[in-house]
């Protein structure tokens, strides 16, 4: 007796894809989190975590939420994105991954994991080639740049998955039109707006492409040509749908956000017109005459340019270059140009916003001598690293031997001259030596050592010291944020609080050490314990 079992061959196929796929994305997660789990110890064995100034800020208004002087939502604030720190916040709980920063780098390792798998699956969609699509991911998963910003608590990483997912979802939709495809892009587009601004230009791009990729220009051309200027249908009926589903999802951190500003701050705007701004701090870079791309375009392009280059790796960039020139030839990629549009919103983006004064960045090859600082923000241009990845990873599937030869060499030679220390790692570089590092002076081992009990006055907005290496309880610090226990400690100190720190020119200096008869009060209640030359520290009698 004979059986005969029939499959048709294009099932077959479909499933040997479906199992190819799932053995290059298991290798993938197993591969990035071997990376991350090594980088994470190698940053935490050296103690740099919490580099960056900014890696302890959102750290500390994550514990603020939960463990403060005054716990609450409230904490958040009004500068920065609030999902970052909602996502830290259950893990800022326990004290250990705190102060060592280890709950950031749980978050950023998860996200840097996941957009590991979705750089591959991206990749995917445009060159349908397994090994290019595993190249591409290869060069965002090992790029040591991500590698040691994806073990802080900065939020560049979870932006980056963000956008990736959000990406991923949106070119499927293009391409296959599944109407769940464009609420997953929406939702993402949704989480990256509630991370970083960068986030609200994405989404507005994405907003943007949905209304002009069936914008009817030829009847647009004949309606100009016939009629004039008046008023034409714009919209299909499809294109309607498609931008209201879009947008009902995809605005709703920003309506959020601005609708925070206003019922909590009183203004809607107050992350672009507070004292904390940004905008604030690039204002005080204008008035010293160091803010060298306001308002020149070609230097806000020169900037990010060379930015986005060192981070990637300036041969890697070169051949990004180049594969995109071919990609936009390739006749074979629908929406070729959309989706470009949409890899390069973070250069679109960081030009403008460095253009309109509202970002900077320096960098040593292009920041004259004479400014004071000449490294700063160049983590900025991390977020072109998924469009460098896919590129190289299209570049290697169109090219003959040759091109793979040359890209495969330059990731070689880059990964290992940057491995062994030939050229350190600029977003490391900049967290450890340049403007953005967090400070720690004498005044912070004196205080862990001598700190009993009691609250302590500290203006954490100037960064006198670090209240992670402090250890001070979260609970006993009076800051900006404690109303009522921040106003009184600056008008009658002696009833609030233990200990006074202040940095000169903070604003507890400026309230109790600048005004005299402040001062008295200060000398009358408290003993002055420690002395430098910025920093006085005072402990009630």
């Amino acid at each position: 007796m004979t059986f005969s079992i029939s499959i048709e061959k294009n099932k077959l196929g479909t499933f040997s894809q479906k199992i190819e796929n799932i053995i290059g994305e298991k290798f993938l997660l197993v591969s990035s989190f071997i990376l991350s789990l090594v980088s994470i110890i190698y940053s935490y064995r050296m103690n740099i975590i919490v580099a960056y100034g900014d890696a302890e800020s959102h750290l500390n208004i994550a514990k603020r939420i939960i463990s403060s002087l005054t716990p609450g939502l409230a904490q958040l604030g009004g500068i920065w994105l609030p999902l970052p720190h909602l996502l830290l916040t259950p893990l800022v709980y326990f004290d250990f991954l705190w102060r060592s920063g280890l709950a950031g780098s749980i978050i950023s390792g998860i996200t840097y994991i996941i957009t590991s798998i979705y750089i591959y699956k991206t990749a995917y969609l445009t060159t349908k080639n397994k090994i290019g699509s595993m190249v591409a991911s290869i060069f965002f998963m090992t790029n040591l740049n991500i590698l040691y910003m994806q073990s802080t608590p900065m939020t560049e990483i979870p932006l980056i998955c963000f956008l990736v997912l959000s990406l991923y979802y949106f070119v499927s939709y293009i391409k296959e039109e599944k109407l769940i495809n464009l609420i997953y892009a929406s939702f993402f587009g949704l989480l990256a707006s509630l991370s970083r601004y960068d986030g609200w230009f994405f989404v507005i791009m994405q907003a943007a492409i949905l209304f002009l990729r069936r914008f009817p220009f030829s009847k647009f051309r004949e309606n100009l040509r016939k009629r004039g200027l008046t008023l034409f249908p714009f919209f299909t009926e499809k294109s309607e749908g498609e931008l209201f589903l879009y947008s009902t999802i995809g605005f709703v951190g920003i309506l959020i956000w601005i609708i925070w500003g206003f019922l909590i701050l009183g203004d809607p705007f107050y992350f672009t017109n507070s004292e904390f701004s940004a905008k604030s701090q690039q204002n005080g870079f204008l008035a010293r005459g160091q803010l060298p791309t306001y308002h020149n375009l070609i230097l806000s392009i020169l900037y990010y340019t060379v930015t986005s280059s060192t981070i990637a790796g300036l041969f890697i960039f070169a051949i990004t270059a180049i594969a995109w020139i071919l990609f936009l030839k390739d006749k074979n990629i629908k929406h070729r140009y959309l989706i470009s549009i949409l890899l390069f919103s973070p250069f679109l983006f960081n030009v403008v916003t460095m253009y309109l004064g509202q970002s900077v960045i320096f960098i040593p090859s292009l920041t004259p001598a004479d400014f004071e600082w000449q490294l700063f923000n160049v983590r900025y241009g991390l977020l072109m690293i998924p469009a460098v990845a896919i590129l190289c990873g299209y570049f290697f599937v169109k090219t003959h031997r040759l091109g793979k030869t040359v890209l495969t060499g330059v990731f070689i030679s880059y990964f290992f001259l940057n491995s062994v220390g030939y050229s350190r790692p600029l977003a490391m570089t900049d967290g450890t030596s340049g403007l953005s590092k967090g400070s720690h002076p004498g005044a912070e081992i004196w205080l862990r050592d001598n700190y009993d009990s009691g609250l302590l006055l500290l203006d954490d907005y100037a960064r006198t010291l670090s209240i992670i290496g402090s250890g001070v309880p979260m609970q006993n610090v009076v800051y900006l944020g404690n109303r009522g226990y921040w106003e009184k400690s600056l008008t009658s100190p002696q009833d609030v609080v233990r200990w006074i720190v202040m940095q000169k020119d903070d604003t507890v200096w400026n309230k109790l050490y600048k005004d005299k008869n402040m001062q008295g009060v200060v000398f009358k209640y408290y003993n002055k314990v420690y002395t430098s030359d910025t920093i006085l520290i005072f402990r009630k009698i």
